[in-house]
């Protein structure tokens, strides 16, 4: 089961530590993260639905990097491993050439 928010909510539970976090607030810190002035596609009551019957079935799969605490709070499981992007072949700072940055000095607003 894929779910859309899936990075944004490992992001979170893992901040949250391992008091984990309300599923309430979870899907209110999603909102506010996804939705905008011109994003109207996001529905609150949406997004909470989706995001409380995807972290219920996660949690109770074997694999799952979701731990179910009690009524309505999750957390992240302690032996589960991060992946993390690291880069062997990028040069360091000092390796790297420097670009320098051209400023704009108009306070005019280009719209064409």
């Amino acid at each position: 089961m894929k779910n859309a928010y899936h990075n944004d909510i490992m992001d979170m539970l893992m901040r949250s530590g391992r008091d984990g976090m309300n599923v309430r607030r979870l899907a209110r810190q999603l909102y506010n993260l996804h939705s905008g002035i011109f994003a109207s596609d996001v529905v609150y009551g949406q997004l909470y639905n989706q995001v409380r019957f995807y972290l219920y079935y996660q949690s109770r799969q074997r694999h799952s990097p979701f731990l179910h605490l009690h009524r309505g709070q999750y957390a992240l499981r302690q032996d589960i491993a991060v992946q993390l992007d690291i880069f062997i072949d990028v040069p360091r700072d000092e390796e790297r050439p420097v670009k320098s940055v051209k400023k704009d000095e108009s306070r005019q607003l280009l719209l064409f």
